[in-house]
């Protein structure tokens, strides 16, 4: 994909090179693409990731509903507004994981650390919800 850049009138019309509306004068032009480097393969590594994450999570689901021997249509919607749910809010650990490594932090343990307590609070948040659902005479 070809990305075009749209060149605005320099604030002098007497220097040589206009500027692009995607630069800044003070940014150099590599930056914006060592961002867009990171992240990609920050997010292609986490996405990795997400596989075992939807493994442990369904899982954990399959785990409940068979230990109950309750499904039902609510219990179903629940289970897909969940997934939802747990899928966007996975995409927390790559942005935060593209903004430190911009921020010059290279090291791998912070991936592995919101991988796991991302997941850990995914596991915990579905036990809850469909504990709602499964344990019948619960308030």
């Amino acid at each position: 994909m070809v990305v075009r850049r749209q060149t605005s009138m320099p604030d002098n019309p007497y220097t040589a090179t206009p500027t692009t509306s995607l630069e800044s004068p003070t940014e150099p032009e590599g930056a914006h693409r060592s961002l867009l480097a990171t992240a990609r393969r920050v997010f292609l590594a986490w996405e990795k990731l997400r596989i075992a994450y939807v493994i442990i999570l369904a899982l954990i689901t399959l785990l409940l509903i068979g230990v109950s021997g309750i499904l039902n249509l609510r219990l179903l919607r629940l289970i897909i507004m969940g997934a939802v749910a747990a899928n966007v809010a996975y995409f927390a650990g790559p942005t935060i994981e593209t903004y430190v490594r911009w921020l010059g932090y290279n090291k791998a343990w912070p991936r592995w650390f919101m991988f796991v307590a991302g997941t850990l609070l995914s596991v915990l948040l579905a036990i809850g919800l469909l504990a709602t659902e499964l344990l019948p005479g619960q308030p």
